[in-house]
C-alpha cells in the first residue's frame, strides 16, 4: 500500500507502519527525547508550571508512535525520573508538611511531576492504540489489494481463455437470451460477437434453434450438466452449407446455488463427420472386395482381437458364429501348429512386423489343408497401429510337391549325412585317441621317469647298500683295532680318519634312503596311529628343530579317525614340511599345523593319478612365508628341483615326503601363491577299524631266547655275510652261512637247528630262486619256533603292496653297522612270549598310555578304544577267528562318553561269556560290587591306579605276574 501518496498523513501513516529494528526506534526515541528535554530544560521554566511539560508530553507519543509501545513506555519512565530528580531537594522534605502548609514552591512542583507522568501514561497508552489500530488496517488494506489483484488475475486469464479458447462458448439469461460470445464462436456462425447480447437464440441461428433450444431448457430446469449432443445445419456464415456441431451445456450458479446462467460450449465436427462417411464408405467397398477373393480375408484390432472374417472362413471351416461374433482363426489350426502360430503372431503384434507362417486348418469334414497366414500392420498418422489385416491362402498342392522333393532330398541328405557321422564319429574317434595317447603318452613319461629312478635306487639300494654295509663294518673294525692312546698322535689321527670316513658312509646311506623314499621302494611299517597323538608328541621337537622366530600352532580335529601309516616316516614328513616353512620365514612367522577328517570323491579321484575314492584322515602344513610361483610350484615335488642356493639343500625333501606317502596310499598337495604362504595337505589312509593298537608279533608266541644262540645267515653278498659272520660271532652267538635259500635249506636238511633265521630279502637277481620271504615261510614251515629278521637294501620284496611292510615282519634295512646288527639280534631273540590280546576301553589318553605301557610290558599286545560301541564292535569281531588277535582280558572304564562302562562289561558278557574284565572307576566300587563283586571273572579297581594296582587286578584273574 503506498501511503506516501496521500500527503502528510499518508507520510506519517507510513512511517508509523513501517518495520524498524531496535537500534533505530531507540536513537530516534533519544533523539526526540534529549530535544523535549533539552528545551525544557534551556527555558529554565519552574516545575509548578505546566508549561515545561508541554514540549515532553508530544515527545512522549511521537516516541511511542513510531518506536513501539515498549520503547514508548520506557521514555515515560525516563523522563518521570530525569523531571524528579531536577526537583530541589526540600521539595520533597516539605512534601510532607500537610495541604494546609503555605505553598513555597515545593509542593506545586510535586503536583506538576505528578500531573505530566498521569498525563504521559495516558498519551503512551493513545498512542500505542493508534499504532496497533494503524498497523493493523494497514495490514487489512494491503491482503485486500492482493485478493482484488489475485482476483483481477484470474479474471484476466478466464477472459484471455474464453476469447482465445479454440471451441465456441455462449452464456444465456434465465429468458435463454445471449449475454455473451467468444470470437471463435462468433466466427463459427459469422455474427459478430456484439450483436448477440440481448438476442435469442432463434433470431440468430434459426436452422439450429430447434436443435440447441432443448438443451438450454433441460440445464435451466434441472442444473445437470448436458454434454456432447450433436447437431447440424447451415450458419448465417455459409448459408448453403450443411455443418456439424458437437454441443455441450452446462449450469452457471450464483452464491446462492440458484441458476443464473446457462453456458454452452460449440465444437465443430464437420470435418470427423466427413472423415467418418468417407471411412465407412471405403470400409464398404473392401468388404465387398474381400467377400468376391477366393482367400480367406480377415482383419483384428491392434491387440490381435479379429474383428471381421469373409464369407470364405465359414465355407471353409463350415462354423457360421451368431451375428456380431467372429469365429478367431487360430481356434481352427491344428494342436502341432498352434502354440508355435500363435507365438510368433504374438511376437508380430509386440514387434509390429508383418506376420507370415505356414500352418495346417481344420476344414468343414474334419481334414487339415495347408495355409500360408500373412498379416500387415495399418498405421495412423501418429504411426501407431489402427488395424491388422490378413489373408490365408491355400497352399496344399504347393506343399505337397515340395514335400516329394524334399524326400528326394532327403534321400540324398541321408546317404550324405550318414557318411557324415560316420566320418564325424570316426573323426572324434581319432581325436580322442589322440588326446588319450598324449595323456597317457604324458603319464608314460611320468612313471619312466619315476621308474627310471626307482631302477637306479633299486640297484644303489642293493649294490651299493650292501657295499655301504661293508665298508661302514670294516670302518668299525678297524676302529676298535687302533688302540685309544691320546697320546700317540697317529692312533689318534687314524681314529679321526676312519671316523670321518664312517660319518661319510653314513651319509651316503640317508641319501640313499631318500632317493627310496621319492621312488616309493622304501620299507614302510604302517600300523594303525593316532596322529594328533602323533603331533602331540612332536610339539617339543618341532619347536626346537624351527627356532624361537617361528611359532608353532595345531588345530587338531576331534573325533580324528586312525590312520594306517609307517609313524616314524609321517614324522620325518612333518620335520621335513617344517623345516621348509622355517626356510620361507627368515623373518620369522606361524607354523600351523591342522588334522580333519576328509573324504575323497569319485569326481577328484579321477583327476589324480592313483588314488582311489574313500576316507582319508587329512594333515595340513601352513606357514606364513612368501609363498611359491606357479612354475615353481609345479615342480615342487621333482627329485633334486630346489629354489635354495648351492650347498643350501638337495632337492630331495619334498620329493621324499610325495613318494611316501604317495607309497602309504595316501595323496599330496601343495596350495601356494607368492606372499601368501604355502599349505601342504597330507591324505593318509583311514584304518579300517580305527582302533589304535599293534600288530602282532609273530615269534611272540615263541619262549624269549637269552644268551649264545644258533644263527642261520643267508645273504648273496660274500663281503657282507663275512663281516656279518663274524660280528655275530664275535657278539657269542654260532653262525652258520648261506649264500641263498637252497643253500640254507640243505644246512636245515643236514640237521642244523637254528634259533633265529637272518636273511636278506632279495638273494641274487635269478627270477626262478627262492627269495627271503619265501625262504622264512618254508623255515618256519620246518621250524615253528624259529624267528625270523630280514634285512634289505630296499623294499620291493619286503611288501606285500607298494613297499609297505607286513604286519609282523622284523626289518633290519641296509646299511648298518655291526652294533646295530648285534642289538637288532638281540632284541628279535629276547622277545617277550606273547600273552594274548587285552582290550582296553579308556577315553582319557594319558591314562590309556600308562595302562598300555604297563600291559605291554608283562607281554600282551593291547587294543585301545575310546568309545563303548567301539570296543563292543572289536570283541564281536575276535570271537568269531579267536586264533589271530584273540581277546583274553578286557579293562573298562565306568566313564565313557557314549554309554557308562557297566553297560559295556555286560554285553561283553553276552559276546564273550569267559572273557576276564577289570573295571576301573573313580566314582568308589560299592555299587559295582553289588552287581559283579561275586563273579570270578570280574576285578574292580579304583582310579586312580598305578602298575601295582593294575597288576594285582591281574594276578585276581589269575594271571601268572611277576613283582616289580
Amino acid at each position: 500500500m503506498n501511503l506516501s501518496s496521500r500527503g502528510l498523513v499518508g507520510l506519517f501513516l507510513k512511517i508509523i507502519s513501517e518495520p524498524r529494528s531496535l537500534a533505530s526506534r531507540l536513537w530516534f526515541a533519544g533523539v526526540v527525547l534529549a530535544g523535549a528535554f533539552g528545551l525544557r530544560y534551556g527555558l529554565s521554566l519552574s516545575l509548578r508550571e505546566l508549561a515545561p511539560f508541554l514540549f515532553q508530553l508530544p515527545a512522549i507519543i511521537v516516541v511511542t508512535l513510531i518506536s513501539g509501545a515498549r520503547v514508548g513506555f520506557g521514555a515515560v519512565v525516563a523522563l518521570a525520573l530525569a523531571n524528579a530528580a531536577l526537583l530541589p531537594s526540600h521539595a520533597w522534605s516539605n512534601l510532607g508538611s500537610g495541604l494546609g502548609a503555605p505553598a513555597d514552591g515545593g509542593f506545586g512542583a510535586v503536583a506538576g511531576l505528578f500531573s505530566f507522568t498521569v498525563n504521559a501514561l495516558g498519551l503512551w497508552l493513545i498512542g500505542s492504540l493508534i499504532r496497533v489500530s494503524v498497523r493493523r488496517l494497514n495490514a487489512t488494506h494491503g491482503a485486500l489489494l492482493a485478493a482484488v489483484a489475485e482476483q483481477n488475475s484470474v479474471v484476466a486469464t478466464l477472459e484471455a481463455l474464453l476469447q482465445h479458447a479454440p471451441v465456441g462458448f455462449a452464456f444465456f439469461d434465465r429468458q435463454l437470451r445471449f449475454i455473451r460470445v467468444n470470437e471463435t464462436l462468433a466466427r463459427m456462425v459469422g455474427i459478430p460477437a456484439g450483436e448477440h447480447v440481448g438476442r435469442s437464440l432463434a433470431d440468430m441461428l434459426p436452422q439450429l434453434s430447434g436443435a440447441i433450444t432443448p438443451g438450454l431448457e433441460q440445464v435451466r430446469a434441472t442444473g445437470a450438466v448436458l454434454a456432447d449432443v450433436e447437431v447440424e445445419g447451415a450458419t448465417p456464415a455459409a448459408p448453403g452449407v450443411w455443418r456439424h456441431f458437437l454441443v455441450s451445456f452446462f449450469p452457471v450458479r450464483t452464491q446462492g446455488e440458484a441458476i443464473g446462467l446457462v453456458g454452452m460450449i460449440v465444437t465443430e465436427i464437420t470435418g470427423r463427420k466427413t472423415a467418418e462417411k468417407a471411412l465407412a464408405e471405403s470400409e464398404q467397398r473392401y468388404r465387398l472386395l474381400a467377400e468376391a477373393l477366393p482367400k480367406m480375408v480377415w482383419t483384428a484390432t491392434p491387440d490381435g482381437k479379429g474383428d471381421y472374417y469373409n464369407h470364405r472362413w465359414s465355407e471353409y471351416t463350415g462354423v457360421t458364429p451368431p451375428a456380431g461374433e467372429v469365429s478367431e482363426w487360430h481356434t481352427h489350426l491344428h494342436p502341432e501348429d498352434q502354440a508355435a502360430a500363435l507365438d510368433e503372431w504374438k511376437g508380430s503384434l509386440e514387434s509390429g512386423k508383418p506376420y507370415s507362417r505356414e500352418c495346417r486348418f481344420r476344414a468343414g469334414d474334419g481334414s487339415y489343408r495347408w495355409f500360408l497366414c500373412r498379416a500387415v500392420p495399418v498405421r495412423d498418422d501418429d504411426g501407431r497401429i489402427d488395424r491388422w489385416y490378413g489373408s490365408c491362402t491355400d497352399i496344399s498342392e504347393i506343399v505337397a510337391a515340395r514335400e516329394a522333393l524334399a524326400r528326394t532330398n532327403e534321400d540324398l541328405e541321408r546317404l550324405a549325412s550318414a557318411r557324415t557321422m560316420e566320418l564325424a564319429r570316426a573323426n572324434a574317434l581319432l581325436k580322442q585317441e589322440m588326446e588319450d595317447r598324449l595323456k597317457a603318452e604324458a603319464q608314460l613319461r611320468q612313471a619312466q621317469k619315476m621308474e627310471a629312478v626307482g631302477q637306479l635306487t633299486g640297484g644303489i639300494a642293493h649294490d651299493f647298500n650292501n657295499l655301504l654295509t661293508v665298508i661302514i663294518g670294516n670302518l668299525e673294525a678297524a676302529e676298535r683295532r687302533v688302540p685309544r692312546d691320546d697320546t700317540n698322535k697317529d692312533a689318534t689321527d687314524i681314529r679321526r680318519f676312519l671316523d670321518y670316513g664312517r660319518q661319510g658312509a653314513l651319509r651316503a646311506a640317508t641319501l640313499t634312503q631318500q632317493l627310496l623314499a621319492f621312488s616309493r621302494r622304501q620299507p614302510l611299517d604302517p600300523r594303525p596311529t593316532d596322529i594328533n597323538k602323533l603331533i602331540t608328541g612332536m610339539s617339543d621337537m618341532l619347536r626346537s628343530a624351527l627356532g624361537e622366530k617361528v611359532t608353532v600352532e595345531t588345530v587338531l580335529a576331534g573325533g580324528l579317525w586312525c590312520a594306517e601309516i609307517d609313524h616314524n616316516q609321517l614324522e620325518n614328513a612333518i620335520l621335513n614340511l617344517g623345516v621348509n616353512g622355517r626356510d620361507a620365514m627368515p623373518a620369522g612367522g606361524t607354523l600351523t599345523i591342522e588334522t580333519a577328517n576328509a573324504y575323497l570323491d569319485e569326481a577328484y579321484c579321477a583327476a589324480h593319478e592313483d588314488l582311489e575314492p574313500g576316507q582319508y584322515v587329512a594333515v595340513f602344513v601352513c606357514d606364513t612365508g612368501s609363498g611359491m610361483a606357479e612354475e615353481v610350484r609345479a615342480r615342487a615335488f621333482e627329485p633334486f628341483f630346489t629354489t635354495k642356493g648351492p650347498r643350501e639343500g638337495t632337492g630331495l625333501g619334498l620329493s621324499q615326503v610325495y613318494g611316501f606317502v604317495k607309497q602309504s596310499g595316501g595323496h599330496v598337495m601343495i596350495y601356494s601363491a607368492p606372499g601368501e604362504g604355502t599349505t601342504v595337505k597330507l591324505y593318509l589312509p583311514r584304518h579300517p577299524d580305527d582302533v589304535a593298537g599293534e600288530p602282532v608279533d609273530p615269534d611272540a608266541d615263541h619262549a624269549p631266547h637269552t644268551g649264545a644262540a644258533r644263527v642261520l645267515l643267508v645273504e648273496d653278498d660274500a663281503a657282507l655275510r663275512a663281516l656279518s659272520t663274524k660280528a655275530l660271532r664275535d657278539a657269542g652267538h654260532t653262525v652258520v652261512e648261506a649264500a641263498d635259500a637252497a643253500s640254507a635249506l640243505a644246512t636245515l636238511e643236514g640237521g642244523a637247528v637254528p634259533d633265529l633265521l637272518l636273511t636278506d630279502l632279495r638273494l641274487g637277481t635269478d627270477a626262478q630262486r627262492m627269495d627271503g620271504r619265501h625262504l622264512a615261510d618254508e623255515v618256519r614251515r620246518r621250524l615253528t619256533t624259529v624267528r625270523v629278521l630280514f634285512t634289505t637294501a630296499y623294499a620291493k620284496n619286503a611288501a606285500s603292496e607298494n613297499g609297505r611292510l607286513d604286519h609282523g615282519v622284523r626289518l633290519l634295512t641296509k646299511p648298518f653297522t655291526q652294533a646295530e646288527l648285534v642289538t637288532k639280534v638281540k632284541d628279535v631273540l629276547e622277545a617277550p612270549g606273547h600273552r594274548g590280546t587285552v582290550l582296553l576301553v579308556e577315553d582319557e589318553p594319558f591314562v590309556a598310555m600308562v595302562a598300555r605301557q604297563i600291559l605291554e610290558d608283562h607281554g600282551f599286545e593291547v587294543t585301545v578304544a575310546s568309545h563303548g560301541h567301539a570296543a563292543l564292535a572289536h570283541a564281536e569281531a575276535s570271537v568269531p577267528d579267536p586264533s589271530r588277535n584273540a581277546l583274553v582280558l578286557a579293562v573298562v572304564d565306568v566313564g565313557l562318553p557314549d554309554m557308562n562302562g557297566d553297560e559295556v562289561v555286560r554285553r561283553l558278557g553276552a559276546i564273550a561269556p569267559g572273557l576276564p574284565v577289570i573295571i576301573a572307576t573313580g566314582y568308589g566300587t560299592q555299587e559295582l560290587e553289588a552287581e559283579f563283586g561275586a563273579s570270578p571273572r570280574i576285578a574292580l579297581m579304583g582310579k586312580p591306579y598305578d602298575g601295582a594296582t593294575l597288576r594285582n587286578g591281574l594276578r585276581k584273574l589269575g594271571f601268572n605276574i611277576e613283582s616289580e
